[in-house]
């Protein structure tokens, strides 16, 4: 037989999915809302433990963004590392492959499968496929002119592998709960937590005045989370 409502004796803060920053940011209106003149000692002696525990978070943060990491920065590489490509696949037809299959027409699907727009336009799930089979064909080339541009195109192809992985990784991220997102962001929520218990109890006569020191609304859902089924009639 299971726990009735087992899961409200946990922390549902470890299970929310939330990103480092979005974390932050809900941990500082709390820290802010507990450090409030009036509020009850007993939320009021969490405060401590909650801000040293988010300046930890926020330190990481920072750190990994000095390094490349954050949802932002990684989309912003991604799209850098496209219109690069883009760039040199768009000079190479003019200057090069127009020449060249002007008297081998025949290939054009060798280097343009889906088009010039097919790599210049390429959706994202489909860029690093498609710029990898142009540069092997570049490479591969019988024409030692079209054969030349495969070098530049390899270069532009390992920074955008790079860029679309750390972008890919990031997405990942965004979609872990809080506590696959290590130790750091585990610590805040279970400082979260205790603030969380201490409201409840020091307003246990009128629970909804706990909610004040959360900010809710800029959380997503918790992870897993599932309407109730309706009953069968």
């Amino acid at each position: 037989m299971k726990d009735y409502q087992s899961d409200k004796y946990e922390n549902f803060f470890l299970h929310l999915r939330a990103s480092r920053e979005g974390l932050v940011r809900f941990a500082d209106f709390t820290a802010t809302a507990v450090a409030a003149p009036g509020v009850d000692a007993t939320v009021a002696g969490h405060g401590v433990a909650l801000a040293t525990a988010t300046a930890a978070l926020r330190a990481e943060l920072v750190t990994r963004k000095g390094q490349g990491g954050g949802s932002q920065t990684s989309t912003d590489a991604e799209g850098t590392a496209f219109e690069a490509f883009k760039t040199f696949v768009q000079a190479t037809d003019k200057k090069v492959l127009t020449g060249y299959l002007y008297d081998h027409a025949a290939e054009r699907a060798t280097y343009y499968p889906d088009g010039l727009t097919g790599l210049t336009r390429a959706p994202v799930k489909e860029r690093l496929t498609r710029f990898t089979a142009y540069t092997e064909a570049l490479e591969a080339s019988p024409d030692a002119a079209v054969k030349a541009q495969g070098a530049a195109a390899r270069a532009l192809l390992k920074k955008y592998e790079k860029a679309s992985t750390t972008k890919t990784q990031a997405r990942t991220e965004l979609q872990d709960t809080i506590n696959d997102l290590g130790p750091a962001a585990a610590a805040v929520a279970e400082t979260l937590w205790d603030v969380h218990t201490a409201a409840c109890y020091a307003h246990r006569r009128a629970p909804l005045q706990a909610r004040k020191y959360f900010d809710y609304a800029g959380l997503p859902s918790r992870a897993g989370s599932k309407k109730a089924a309706k009953p069968t009639p």
